[in-house]
């Protein structure tokens, strides 16, 4: 029991890490291009990884069916989900961005449906529409109306699809691949995906960047990509997947706290309302989930 205890607190942990990272992101869009922190986020990243993953890597053998498949993984999980993230933190607030992402569960089990051709329970079903009733309320401030969207909303919408997409594919490459494995390749690819975007002109401006965005930029990236995604993937096959995603609906409250003190960010009354709608949506769809996992064992 102690040792589970001592597994939540690991999972808590990062948990706090990922949330904070909304914030954390929206300063440092204000000095980088979400393109040149994506760049360097994953050159700390692998270099982190690399000491991590190398024995495990180096005695995997893979055939080119796994890398075309870890190349796809990577552009899309990696290259598009650290641009995107960053992206929409330029026009949307970190709080915000932290409620749609939160719906990144629900997206990543309907996909997972249908890859692998699992079928829904109608609480599921409800579920998803509580959780999707909580983003409405906070993109409508509260309005039965048309939402109007902005590029920030989209921006983030493409960063829960990319990560939904590729916990997808991660989860069908697991069977065959060690996940340490799919973890480096994933990141080599994705960081091969950025380079085209990267406004490679403008990247002496960096130079003139002060040295402690650099430090955020570089702890950041180790702390929350490298270390908890690698604290992350051991912790889950201790107390199971589907309670530790639940983990992750704190993330928004997460978010709220780290916002109030270092942007100044109010937490509105509306915010509060859909992040509590959306954890009830998510809590109800991953609750069905699990028992269908019993049921079929």
């Amino acid at each position: 029991m102690n040792k589970q205890w001592f597994t939540y607190l690991i999972l808590l942990f990062c948990v706090v890490a990922w949330g904070s990272n909304f914030v954390f992101g929206s300063i440092l869009v204000r000095v980088f291009d979400p393109s040149i922190i994506a760049f360097f986020r994953l050159i700390f990243i692998l270099i982190f990884l690399f000491f991590m993953t190398f024995r495990t890597v180096y005695r995997t053998k893979l055939n080119i069916h796994n890398f075309i498949w870890l190349a796809i993984a990577g552009f899309i999980g990696i290259s598009l989900n650290q641009w995107s993230f960053y992206a929409s933190l330029q026009f949307t607030e970190p709080v915000t961005a932290a409620l749609i992402l939160a719906l990144s569960p629900i997206v990543t089990a309907l996909i997972s449906s249908y890859w692998f051709k699992e079928r829904k329970t109608f609480q599921f079903w409800v579920g998803s529409f509580v959780a999707l009733l909580g983003v409405w309320l906070v993109i409508t401030k509260g309005s039965l109306l048309v939402p109007s969207v902005g590029k920030g909303e989209l921006l983030i919408g493409l960063t829960m699809l990319s990560f939904s997409v590729f916990l997808v594919f991660v989860q069908h490459l697991s069977k065959s691949i060690h996940p340490a494995t799919i973890t480096w390749y994933s990141n080599v690819f994705g960081l091969i995906g950025i380079l085209p975007f990267v406004p490679w002109k403008n990247t002496h401006l960096v130079l003139s960047v002060p040295f402690s965005y650099w430090m955020l930029l570089i702890l950041t990236a180790i702390i929350m990509h490298g270390l908890c995604t690698y604290l992350w993937n051991h912790s889950i096959y201790k107390v199971g997947a589907t309670k530790a995603a639940l983990l992750l609906n704190l993330e928004p409250f997460i978010a709220m706290v780290f916002a109030l003190p270092i942007l100044g960010h109010s937490i509105q009354t509306l915010q509060l309302v859909g992040a509590l709608v959306i954890v009830i949506g998510v809590s109800i769809s991953l609750r069905t989930k699990t028992k269908n996992l019993v049921g079929d064992r």
